[in-house]
């Protein structure tokens, strides 16, 4: 009871003094009010346990005060200690306030007032442990909701990640069906076309299944170049040409896997490798980010060039699954440039 403030209100003075002396060695601390307003301004101040009340106040009497108070501050105990006992007005008050209890004028000290407000405390006090345990407990089950929608929704992600990874296996055996049979048919001038396939086959599958599980995070635009960079160790120089700082939620391992690949199989006499970064807005909650990479000032061997176009025609049929597209664009033969397209949810 010691963290306990019970209000007694009542316009005689004689009566408070009373009160004060009987609850004096009470575990609870004693307030005292002489009015219905200041007994009001004092709950505003401070949180009051259990209000005792006399009925008959000049102004405003304790049946109104105790309307304000249940609509106010409705854990609250209500107690009425009053010598006006017409029963009309006895239940008026009781209905309309939700009295605890009722004591009349004069009453005992040791058998009426404090067994009484000492009943209104623990009756406050079990209360308030009631609503924190329904609190906790609302929160323990939010808690669970949440861990169960977590797994719930890891498991239909773990789903769709292994029919990606059923339909992109299946998509590189065919690829690597057709080449086989473009082989066969002439041997002697597909057999190195052949190796390349093979090679970028490999590659591509053993660095997908290196960036599972997929993972779904923001990342700012500077977070994402840099990343980019380091990924392709330092060799793709992205400059966001709009300049706006953006923000977006979405599979970027998978983002940061594709630009590697495509490094990867560009010559390493070229240190450093040009890339535009422009973005378009299809729609409010989306982004589409362009990157452009520019391969005009690079010295593209046939072979290079082969792998490069084999890898943005795998990889383009894969990003399908990812709202990615990987195009080649070409001067006449010459490979100029890759244009990487992702429509992206906006963080």
């Amino acid at each position: 009871m010691s963290g306990n403030k019970v209000l007694f209100v009542d316009d005689e003075v004689n009566v408070l003094s009373a009160i004060r002396r009987a609850v004096m060695e009470e575990s609870y601390t004693p307030v005292f009010a002489s009015s219905a307003s200041e007994a009001l301004a004092i709950m505003e101040k401070h949180e009051i346990s259990v209000i005792v009340t006399d009925m008959r106040m000049p102004v405003m009497d304790g049946l109104t005060l105790l309307k304000i108070v249940k609509e106010k501050y409705p854990k609250t105990v209500r107690i009425v200690l009053s010598g006006y006992t017409q029963l009309s007005q006895m239940l008026a008050t009781i209905n309309q306030g939700e009295i605890f209890k009722f004591i009349t004028k004069p009453w005992t000290t040791e058998e009426e007032l404090l067994p009484v407000v000492r009943q209104a405390v623990d009756y406050y006090n079990l209360q308030v442990e009631r609503n924190t345990l329904r609190e906790n407990l609302a929160k323990r089950n939010l808690a669970y909701q949440n861990i169960f929608r977590v797994m719930e929704q890891k498991k239909v992600q773990e789903k769709e990640e292994l029919q990606n990874l059923y339909k992109i296996s299946g998509l590189l055996f065919s690829f690597w069906r057709k080449s086989l049979t473009l082989a066969l048919d002439e041997p002697m001038k597909h057999v190195r076309a052949q190796d390349e396939v093979v090679d970028v086959i490999e590659e591509i599958y053993l660095t997908y299944l290196s960036q599972l599980p997929t993972v779904i995070d923001s990342k700012t635009s500077s977070n994402l170049i840099n990343d980019i960079a380091r990924n392709c160790d330092n060799r793709l120089a992205v400059t966001n040409v709009a300049k706006s700082e953006f923000k977006t939620q979405g599979n970027h391992k998978y983002l940061l896997m594709l630009f590697k690949i495509l490094v990867h199989n560009i010559p390493e006499q070229d240190k450093k490798i040009s890339c535009d970064l422009m973005q378009k807005k299809p729609s409010p909650a989306m982004l589409e980010l362009i990157f452009d990479m520019n391969l005009k000032p690079s010295q593209l061997s046939l072979s290079a060039q082969n792998r490069l176009k084999i890898s943005c025609a795998l990889l383009n049929k894969m990003g399908k699954f990812y709202n990615m597209s990987v195009l080649s664009e070409y001067v006449g033969e010459e490979l100029s440039n890759i244009r990487v397209i992702w429509e992206v949810s906006e963080a």
